[in-house]
């Protein structure tokens, strides 16, 4: 018997997970509920991104200027069924990896600031390329590139971790979010929603950089002001060493795979305790090796 809790009830718990996927399901029934009437009305939708409803960011400074709502609004809203539900079915699986990971509540903070990031690239792209801009503004809206935030910080968080590409394809997390990113690297140049694969791409570099914090286990200032000494620490002490008997396959991998075990002992235990928690001898030797 599943002992789990239904959607309705995690909804109704606060979570934060199933809060976003609500949220973005009801944007997008009043969106089709407004375009419906729309249509019965006989009045088209002008703009196949949804502009006309006032929810797409855009890519013209003055534009924005007189909706600034639209930053927000963009990464909630979507016109067409399939982006919605590719979007939703993402957010969802990833979601609930990136959860058991670190605070549940962050993941509010990665969807929305990652797709402010994607955003922020998509201007700037269009503000400096003159073939990308063509004399014209351009829209973007939808949560593909706070879900792409989302899916980068989780493959940098735990990159070895298992998922099922379709229920078929096995991939380790980092050659995922790797995959997605070359994908959107190639779409842009297509000429297709280029706007769209470039703030995919924003949204990815958000995710890395917030991946990297976490795993470095950087909670506060004070965390971070402990990781910059002992970076400091590190980098100091370091001296170049006298070359010895080379090392034969055999002892170099068991090494290597010992020292690989030991760092992801210590990244258990930040991901459980936090940095500070570490001792002063396993900070120096994560610090060392993470130069290496």
């Amino acid at each position: 018997m599943d002992t789990r809790p239904s959607i309705l009830a995690r909804i109704r718990k606060g979570d934060p997970l199933m809060m976003l996927l609500f949220v973005n399901l009801i944007v997008f029934i009043v969106i089709q509920l407004y375009l419906l009437k729309l249509y019965v009305t006989g009045v088209k939708a002008t703009l196949p991104l949804g502009e006309d409803l006032m929810l797409a960011a855009n890519s013209s400074f003055e534009v924005m200027r007189h909706r600034p709502w639209t930053l927000l609004t963009h990464l909630f809203a979507h016109i067409q069924a399939g982006h919605f539900l590719f979007n939703m079915i993402a957010l969802y699986s990833m979601g609930q990896l990136f959860m058991t990971m670190v605070s549940p509540r962050k993941i509010w903070l990665v969807y929305i600031l990652g797709g402010i990031s994607g955003y922020l690239l998509f201007v700037m792209s269009y503000a400096g390329s003159s073939i990308l801009n063509e004399g014209r503004d351009h829209s973007i809206l939808g949560a593909s590139a706070a879900v792409m935030a989302i899916v980068t910080a989780t493959a940098i968080i735990q990159p070895k971790r298992i998922v099922y590409l379709f229920n078929a394809v096995r991939l380790e997390l980092a050659w995922l979010a790797i995959l997605l990113a070359v994908l959107d690297l190639a779409s842009i140049r297509n000429g297709i929603n280029s706007g769209g694969h470039i703030g995919h791409l924003g949204g990815a570099l958000f995710g890395l950089l917030f991946g990297l914090i976490e795993r470095a286990g950087i909670r506060s200032w004070k965390d971070l002001s402990a990781f910059y000494s002992n970076w400091k620490r590190s980098n100091s002490m370091h001296a170049v060493k006298g070359h010895g008997r080379p090392k034969s396959d055999d002892q170099f991998n068991n090494e290597r795979a010992e020292r690989q075990k030991k760092i992801d002992e210590i990244l258990d235990k930040i991901g459980r305790s936090g940095y500070e928690s570490l001792s002063q001898v396993e900070k120096d030797f994560l610090f060392k090796h993470s130069q290496k």
